[in-house]
């Protein structure tokens, strides 16, 4: 085949190894600022394509040229200067078009677009460097050399270009090379076949071939020394990125401040952890206290003092763990071990935390409160936990840890995370149920012990929920408290009680009790108000109640309220007396007009002597400070009978009778009938 016999028999080696090596570095570093080109837009995208232009551009002509001078044709030879320097800049500004072509969205329109346009300007190197390449003697072309030579150099182009969009490997990298080289020696080389010459002159001598190799090893040097530049730039590029990836991905999951990780590389921590399936711990940490540092000595002293912090927490877990701030003044901590390693560690963080802090000229105490949860832990169902899961159920933990003081350490118990969420439904219903008015209320009657008349009724709320049946308003009533309907919901209590006293003929009181939050809303005088206006009920035959805990809450506010409430016409009555702070001081400040004794002393008196002193003596005092005495609770014919006997005014209970809808409240009626009613 005349391509082989032309490389082997009219080619030096020498030449034909340095184009080679030529090709092969050369078309190394094309093919990468090909990618990176292909991987950039905007002016970073020109910069390659021109960086890419001239590197590609001198690979092929320095391919080329090194191979010419390597070639014997046996006569004598010299190169037109203008040509040749034409020849370099076809390949420069072929490659320049190419580049851009092959970066276009349609990846066969690119492929065919930008790898042919490449192959054409290789040829187009080529055959400009060969009318450059003159001799003495005759020439001939091979049109089908030709031909083969210009097909090779642009399918194999083509196949470069569509290589390098589809490089996601080491493999195809190479790929992409060999082709691009592959078209760059193909062409040179089928070209070449096609050129034959018949001598007319003197052959070339000695001196030329020594000053052709010098040439050919300046050419290497020269397009090397380009090459360089650009695999230079490719080399600092690619540094920059790495740096400014690494630097991006410092700041995606650490902490700027602290220096711990953050919220994200918490959780990456916590993946790894679980695709490892090795049994760790996460530890919420919360400081106390810092809220207050933060008010007085400024955020600045704050950001100090967390510094600190985490410091202190790195000691304590050096080794053991792996520690994340994950906002604000939280931080949590993963301990690879056992659930007693973990405690242990947790113990020492808060020891560690509790010690004071020098801050600049400040000394500031705070600590600490952790929960603690386990990733083998399991499910009510058995279901294995997640690491959304086990920061729900430490920061659960650690909610029970601050409420049962500072400074505490709690794990996660089993169905913790579970009654959160049901008390969260609850709570839903609830808004629905206010929104809805889905409550009731029952009336229990208050029976005179003396006349064993039905003095009035305690109003009592009920709720009916349309799943969980009745519910007890000792559990919803505190979430009410907790989300602040209890004030839509004793606004309407109020109404519904006053509106329904006044279908009683006899003169009875109505008995509402009030909770402490709704207490303290400046609404409450307006909704008693709007309550007796709109039903028309005398405020005579209104009674508040307030328990002992919520009258001392901020007693002056208290008694100022409770004076206000007795100026309008309404009795006051403080409930569940003797389970609070039972301060004397208090009957005393406050203006009342009932006590209603605890039925914890009334079902206690008729066995234990001490809960019959209690009730002795408040029954005493309600005769001395002229204060109804009222015992709740009773439920046997004794409890009754103490009651009467010590001088009580009252009383209250099953055995008078049980909480009965509106409709089944009667004017006043004997004690009997109430009890047979029950």
């Amino acid at each position: 085949m005349r391509a082989i016999t032309c490389i082997f028999t009219e080619h030096d080696p020498i030449f034909i190894l340095l184009a080679v090596l030529m090709c092969v570095v050369g078309c190394l570093v094309s093919t990468r600022l090909l990618r990176r080109m292909l991987a950039t837009s905007g002016l970073p995208r020109i910069g390659w394509v021109f960086l890419g232009a001239v590197c590609t551009g001198s690979a092929i002509w320095g391919t080329h040229f090194i191979a010419i001078l390597g070639y014997e044709p046996g006569v004598a030879v010299s190169f037109d200067p203008v040509l040749t320097m034409v020849s370099v800049l076809i390949a420069v500004g072929g490659v320049g078009v190419a580049f851009p072509l092959a970066a276009m969205a349609s990846p066969m329109l690119a492929s065919i677009l930008g790898g042919g346009m490449m192959g054409v300007a290789i040829a187009a190197m080529h055959y400009t460097g060969m009318f450059a390449y003159r001799l003495e003697g005759l020439v001939r072309w091979s049109q089908g050399y030709i031909t083969v030579s210009l097909a090779l150099s642009v399918l194999l182009s083509i196949a470069t270009v569509a290589a390098a969009r589809r490089w996601s490997s080491g493999g195809m990298a190479y790929v992409s090379t060999a082709l691009l080289g592959a078209a760059i020696l193909a062409l040179h080389f089928t070209g070449m076949a096609a050129f034959s010459v018949e001598p007319v002159g003197l052959a070339l001598g000695v001196g030329h071939a020594a000053a052709f190799g010098a040439m050919a090893l300046s050419v290497l040097i020269a397009s090397l020394i380009v090459i360089g530049t650009g695999i230079s730039s490719y080399l600092i590029d690619d540094r920059m990125r790495a740096t400014s990836t690494e630097q991006l991905r410092r700041m995606a999951f650490h902490d700027p401040l602290t220096g711990l990780a953050n919220r994200r590389g918490l959780q990456a921590r916590m993946e790894r952890s679980f695709s490892a399936e090795e049994p760790f711990q996460l530890l919420l940490v919360d400081l106390d206290r810092f809220k207050t540092v933060n008010d007085v000595y400024g955020h600045a002293t704050g950001d100090h003092l967390l510094v600190e912090v985490a410091a202190r927490i790195r000691r304590e877990v050096d080794g053991d763990g792996f520690a994340a701030r994950i906002g604000g003044d939280e931080l949590a901590v993963l301990i690879s071990g056992d659930g007693d390693l973990a405690m242990a560690i947790a113990d020492r963080i808060v020891d560690a935390l509790s010690a004071p802090f020098k801050i600049e000229e400040f000394v500031v105490a705070i600590g600490a409160s952790i929960g603690v949860c386990c990733n083998d832990d399991r499910g009510e169902r058995g279901g294995a936990v997640d690491a959304e899961t086990m920061m729900q159920r430490a920061d659960m933990a650690l909610y029970e840890a601050k409420r049962r003081g500072r400074g505490q350490v709690f794990a996660y118990e089993h169905g913790m995370l579970e009654r959160a969420a049901d008390g969260l439904r609850l709570e839903e219903d609830l808004k629905l149920a206010v929104s809805q008015h889905g409550f009731h209320l029952v009336y229990q009657p208050v029976i005179d012990l003396q006349t064993n008349v039905t003095l009035g009724y305690e109003a009592l709320i009920r709720w009916s929920h349309p799943t969980r049946g009745l519910i007890s308003p000792a559990t919803f009533i505190p979430v009410a408290e907790k989300n602040g309907s209890i004030i839509a919901i004793g606004a309407w209590v109020l109404e519904e009680a006053c509106r329904q006293a006044m279908k009683w003929d006899g003169g009875q009181y109505v008995a509402v009790n009030v909770s402490a939050v709704q207490f303290e809303s400046p609404l409450l005088l307006s909704q008693i108000t709007n309550a007796l206006s709109a039903s028309g009920l005398p405020p005579s035959r209104l009674e508040i109640e307030l328990t002992e805990t919520a009258m001392v809450a901020d007693a002056p506010h208290v008694a100022e309220t409770l004076t206000l409430l007795r100026t309008l016409g309404i009795k006051v009555a403080m409930d569940d007396f003797g389970t609070g702070y039972s301060s004397l001081a208090h009957l005393k400040d406050l203006p009342l007009d009932r006590i209603k004794i605890d039925r914890s002393f009334v079902s206690a008196a008729a066995v234990d002597a001490k809960a019959m002193a209690v009730l002795r003596a408040i029954a005493q005092i309600g005769r001395d400070m002229g204060i109804q005495t009222l015992g709740e609770g009773v439920e046997t014919d004794d409890q009754k009978q103490i009651l009467s006997d010590l001088g009580c005014d009252a009383v209250q209970g099953y055995l008078t009778g049980r909480p009965m809808p509106a409709e089944a409240t009667v004017v006043s009626r004997p004690a009997h009938a109430a009890a047979s009613a029950a």
